[in-house]
This record gives C-alpha cells, sequence and structure tokens, in this order.
C-alpha cells in the first residue's frame, strides 16, 4: 500500500475532488459512483463519467440519503462492461460486501474508494441548517468529531464502531481523522499509485496521530453504543416493553426499502401470510 499525503489550499473538498478526477481522466475508472449536490442543497449518489461534473461532487456532505451499496449492486449484479469506482462510507462497504456474499452484487472491475465517516444527519436537517463542515474537520484531526451546532448525528452513527474504511476490498481509503488540517490523507493499492502521483502530493507513513485519534473516536461511540443497548435492554424487557416498541409500526415496510442486504425478490412480508381473518 502506498500513503499519500494532499496539501489541499483550496479546502479538503476541492483535494478530494482531484483526486477523483484524476481516477477519471487517467482512466483509473470509466465512470464513478459519487455522492453529488442535488438542485436544493440535497445530495445523492450518482454515476459520473465526466471529470468536469465532479465540480459537484460532496463526498464529505454528512447525509445518507440512501445507502449507495444498493446503487452498486443495481449497477453490477447483471454485469457491466466499464470499469466502475465506488465512492463509499464504511457502512456502505460493509454492506456491499455482504450483498456480494449473498450474490446480489459483484466487485469484477469495480475499484472502491473509502472515506473516513465524520457522521451523518437527517437530510432535511442539514438542508435547513447549511452549515459550515469546518468544525467537524478539525475535530477529526484530534479524533474528537461532535455534531455542529444545533443538530444530532443519526442514532445509527453516534454508536458507529467502524468509521473508517478498512478491509482488502478497498484500493483507495481517503482519509481525515488524525490528519493535520488542511490535508487529506490517502492510502492507496500500489497500482494506483502512478495515477495518484502528482505534484503537491509527497509518499509517506500513516499520520502519526492517525491511530491515537481513530481509538478515541471508536472509543467514544463504543461507550454511546453500551449506554444505548443498556438503555434499549431496560426498556424492552418484557413482552408488554417488546409489545410498546413495535406499537407504532405500521408496516409501510420503508425499513425494509432503506435496508441495503433486504434484497428479496418475494418477501414474505409482502404477502397475506401475516393477514388475519375478521372477527366481525
Amino acid at each position: 500500500m502506498m500513503d499519500t499525503i494532499i496539501d489541499a489550499p483550496d479546502g479538503v473538498l476541492q483535494a478530494i475532488r482531484g483526486v477523483l478526477r484524476g481516477l477519471l481522466s487517467k482512466g483509473v475508472v470509466d465512470a464513478l459512483l459519487v455522492p453529488m449536490t442535488l438542485p436544493g442543497g440535497s445530495v445523492a449518489p450518482m454515476l459520473v463519467g465526466d471529470p468536469a461534473a465532479l465540480d459537484q461532487a460532496d463526498p464529505l456532505a454528512p447525509v445518507l440519503p440512501i445507502n449507495a451499496a444498493r446503487a452498486a449492486s443495481n449497477l453490477t449484479l447483471t454485469g457491466h462492461r466499464e470499469k466502475l469506482g465506488v465512492v463509499l462510507r464504511s457502512c456502505e462497504i460493509r454492506a456491499l460486501v455482504e450483498l456480494v456474499k449473498f450474490q446480489q452484487a459483484k466487485l469484477d472491475d469495480v475499484l472502491i474508494v473509502g472515506i473516513d465517516c465524520l457522521g451523518t444527519y437527517k437530510v432535511t436537517d442539514w438542508q435547513n441548517a447549511k452549515a459550515d463542515l469546518a468544525p467537524s474537520l478539525a475535530g477529526a484531526a484530534a479524533g474528537e468529531v461532535k455534531p455542529l451546532d444545533g443538530l444530532q448525528f443519526r442514532a445509527a452513527c453516534q454508536i458507529c464502531e467502524q468509521p473508517l474504511p478498512d478491509g482488502e476490498h478497498v484500493a483507495l481509503t481517503i482519509g481525515l481523522v488524525g490528519v493535520e488540517p488542511g490535508k487529506v490523507y490517502l492510502q492507496a493499492r500500489d497500482d494506483l499509485a502512478q495515477a495518484l502521483a502528482t505534484e503537491g502530493r509527497v509518499a509517506g507513513d500513516t499520520p502519526a496521530g492517525r491511530v491515537k485519534a481513530a481509538d478515541r473516536l471508536v472509543t467514544a461511540r463504543t461507550q454511546a453504543r453500551d449506554a444505548a443497548i443498556a438503555e434499549f435492554r431496560g426498556r424492552v424487557n418484557s413482552m408488554d416493553g417488546l409489545l410498546a416498541e413495535f406499537s407504532t409500526c405500521i408496516r409501510c415496510h420503508n425499513c425494509m426499502v432503506n435496508c441495503p442486504i433486504c434484497y428479496c425478490k418475494e418477501c414474505i412480508f409482502r404477502t397475506a401470510t401475516f393477514d388475519h381473518d375478521s372477527q366481525l
């Protein structure tokens, strides 16, 4: 693996866009599945083949309108002719790996670009806030990522113990945690070294503070996870508690639609199996 530090004089986002443009312009990939800014300020994963279009790319946007593993599954399941790059958070990478195990996605000619996740917010909250990410990026350097003023991380993000991309299937990691402000850390497979070796990028070791900062971030989230589990167990410790927990379920199936590994074409929960005969 090759470790590289990028100077980001025009901002971290611009530096990351430059890396992604390089992957396209140098033919490392033919297209990228990457979060893109939409009219109204929202962000969603889109397939991009034109390097110039990456001016609208925003992989730092702290929202997750869908788990992009589902989109990657749709693009790869039936085969694709071109080299595809997918820019994913760690939770999306894990979901994509599970979909491959279930034969619902393929990684042939797929290059996974993982980016450190600092946490995400509800889409509408982020749109309304229009906040500056600078405090989050500064906190990431020390592994002390707190929600921006007036916002709260999504519950799943508050207890996520794996915010950093990991695994042999990750070809390129874009690191923010434990990285000096104004810089971006890249860890790339050796075969990507030439494509990433441009002026202003200095090969070296993993940033000295990355391991310690990551440990600090994971420790805080692990403590939040343990507290959340304890609170849940205290609330759902009887049949009445369990019934109360599910009392708001109206079988809208939104949880199934949004779950990236809920993929069955014929689903028992969408049939009449659990319907009851009328008592009238």
